[in-house]
Formats: C-alpha cells, structure tokens, sequence
C-alpha cells in the first residue's frame, strides 16, 4: 500500500538581499490507510547588521480519525556582537490536536570563538510537554570545541 514512500518538494527564494523566503510540503506514507502524514512549512528569515530574524510555521497532518494533528510556530532572533560572539533567543508554540494544553519551547544561546577553539552555552525549557499539563523540562549546557 505504498508504505515507506515519501514525496517531497521545497522551494527556496533569496532573490531580495538579506531576506530568504522558505516553502516545503511532503507526504510521508501517502498510500497507507489512514492516509500517512502531511507536511507543510513556510518561513522567512531576513538579516541586517550582525541581526538574523527568523519565523516559521509548520503543519503536520497525522490522517486517520483522532490523530494528534500538530500546527507550530517558531520565531528567533541572533545577534552578532562582533565577529566571536553571538547570542541568540528562539521560541516554539506547538498545538496538538485532542491536548488541553499547548507546548511551548523556549532557549538562550551564547557562543565565542577565538580562533580554532569555541565555547557555547544554552539554557532551554519546555512547558506542557506534548500537550500535558504536568510535563515541565528545563535544560542547560556548556560545550568546548576544539578543531586541530
């Protein structure tokens, strides 16, 4: 029944300096019963001055009746305060069908270089965990990386 295909296109548009327009759609699984599962995603992301802007949405279509169907939002910002460091801030709004409750993800990000020698940190969480009230996570992080 067609299960394991998957048909995919994305467009990419950059004909305005600065600015790139993103559009995907795909279908994963389409001959299967319930359907398999569409996507769609459409972003735009525009920089200026050491800032990047970003925002996308996304839609995922389960098929199948009472399938957990999810439509996300994503914005973030980054900013290049110089050439070795940049900080960043992004957050993502998910709603799940058939879930009182909508996830909503959340991080910082800084990072420094200095030459072949980077050292990054985040802090992120998550609120209502796959649409559970009760699912809170919280995450931090250090990395060093060294090229030789």
């Amino acid at each position: 029944k067609g299960a394991g295909t998957d048909r995919t296109f994305g467009v990419t548009y950059t004909g305005i300096e600065n600015l790139t327009l993103v559009y995907g759609q795909g279908e994963v699984n389409p001959g299967q019963v319930n359907g398999g599962t569409d996507e769609t995603v459409m972003g735009i992301k525009y920089a200026v001055a050491g800032a990047t802007l970003a925002y996308m949405t996304t839609e995922v279509d389960l098929g199948g009746v009472g399938a957990a169907d999810e439509d996300s939002t994503h914005m973030g910002v980054s900013f290049a305060v110089n050439d070795d460091l940049t900080i960043s801030y992004a957050t993502q709004d998910v709603d799940i069908t058939g879930k009182g409750e909508d996830e909503t993800n959340s991080g910082f990000g800084i990072s420094y270089t200095m030459g072949s020698m980077s050292v990054a940190a985040y802090a992120g969480k998550t609120e209502n965990g796959n649409g559970v009230s009760t699912a809170d996570d919280e995450g931090k992080g250090i990395t060093l990386s060294i090229a030789f």
